[in-house]
């Protein structure tokens, strides 16, 4: 189902706003203020982009199940959408446009690191700006380092240290401890956020028995991997480690697939869906990756089988940021409540006070607006893809959620 049914299904209000060469294009009649008998809530995404589609369609599941339920006391919710096209520049203007002259009473959203300018304008529009698609560390610690001027700031999502924590956790104890797996190879794709991630990976890995044996990054242009892969065969690697979230997994692992490569997996985007499966085939079999999307195999709430049904039936295929926005939206709509106004520093106190469990965990944000993370909180478990099919990944990480013992791949030549 395309995403223009699926808005139909839904019943929801979208004003979707253009931003273009220098200057943002108004529609529907905006006259500069928020109209009185609605709630608005705008939303900064790269439009047809799986992370973007993803924060779109959570939102707007969220918003038309809050309206159908009453609003927020009465008052319905309604979506102001803009394409930041993962430009910084366009990102900023963007939200300052929101904050602004359309009157939203908080941003959500945001995919890739185009939020660094948006930190900037806080204090200035005083507006929260609620994350659903950045990982990179150093927001929450600009938070922590100057928590008046960066007050604002909300995540409701994993961070890039956690991801890479998880990950160095598996890769040691399961993959070292476990099958003997020692000389592990990092690629990654060439951005901020995975700069956090490499850093865990290089200082766990060596030492204690196991090394990095290679390590590089790719850029969102790179064709061919080929000459990567083969210097890793050639490093003698046991075990590849990635990351990518610009970059579609299917387009390196189709490679990797082809030259019968050493196992792979740790956080490659598009892993668990249908397209991914339509792209790569059973060639996507045994690889790892972080278990992030709530589902039936991937029960992180209670809630998180029935959401994703729902979700699937309306918009297909869920991304990274889908969970995550839609209970963003749910937390926004909460702290709204209880506040009792939009006013900045009533909702900002609201938003602290957050204990909501939604489709992806149980979020309560610690003193730099960060979520809790850890056992009752947030957990952030190991899926191994083992059947063909969409359905077919398992969690295989850590024992206490596991499903399925973790599968090696074992190489034609090894």
């Amino acid at each position: 189902m395309n995403r223009s049914s699926s808005l139909a299904v839904v019943g929801i209000a979208v004003v979707a706003v253009g931003l273009v060469a220098g200057m943002a294009m108004g529609c529907g009649g905006s006259d500069g203020t928020a109209a009185k008998d609605v709630v608005r809530v705008g939303v900064l995404a790269p439009f047809n982009t799986p992370p973007g589609e993803g924060i779109r369609n959570g939102v707007a599941m969220a918003v038309a199940e809050i309206n159908e339920a009453g609003g927020v006391d009465g008052r319905p919710l309604e979506v102001i959408e803009l394409n930041t096209e993962y430009s910084a520049e366009k990102a900023s203007r963007g939200y300052q446009r929101l904050a602004g002259r359309e009157g939203v009473v908080a941003v959500l959203g945001v995919a890739g690191d185009g939020i660094f300018p948006i930190m900037e304008q806080l204090a200035r529009y005083q507006v929260p700006m609620i994350t659903t698609g950045t990982g990179s560390d150093r927001l929450t610690e600009l938070v922590a380092e100057n928590p008046e001027r960066y007050r604002w700031f909300f995540r409701v999502m994993h961070k890039s240290s956690e991801l890479g924590d998880a990950t160095a956790d598996f890769a040691t104890n399961c993959l070292a401890k476990k099958y003997g797996l020692r000389r592990f190879a990092i690629l990654v794709e060439d951005d901020i956020w995975t700069k956090y991630v490499r850093d865990i990976w290089t200082e766990r890995l060596n030492g204690n028995g196991t090394e990095v044996v290679f390590s590089d990054a790719f850029s969102s242009q790179t064709k061919d991997y080929g000459v990567l892969f083969q210097q890793i065969i050639n490093a003698r690697a046991d075990y590849i480690l990635d990351a990518s979230s610009r970059v579609d997994a299917t387009t390196y692992l189709k490679r990797w697939a082809a030259i019968d490569g050493p196992p792979i997996g740790a956080i490659p985007t598009g892993a668990g869906t249908e397209r991914y499966f339509e792209l790569i085939g059973d060639n996507g079999l045994l690889v790892s990756s972080v278990a992030t999307l709530p589902s039936p195999e991937n029960p992180l709430t209670e809630k998180s089988a029935a959401w994703w049904q729902r979700y699937y039936d309306a918009y297909g295929d869920t991304s990274y940021t889908s969970g995550y926005s839609y209970d963003a939206t749910y937390i926004l709509a909460e702290a709204l409540k209880r506040a009792g106004s939009a006013d900045g520093d009533s909702l900002i106190s609201a938003l602290e006070g957050t204990d909501y469990t939604g489709v992806n965990a149980r979020w309560v944000f610690g003193p730099d607006h960060h979520p809790v993370y850890g056992p009752g909180y947030r957990v952030i478990p190991i899926m191994q893809y083992q059947e063909p099919g969409p359905r077919g990944f398992r969690v295989v990480w850590p024992p206490e959620r596991a499903q399925a013992e973790f599968e090696l791949k074992i190489r034609d030549d090894a």
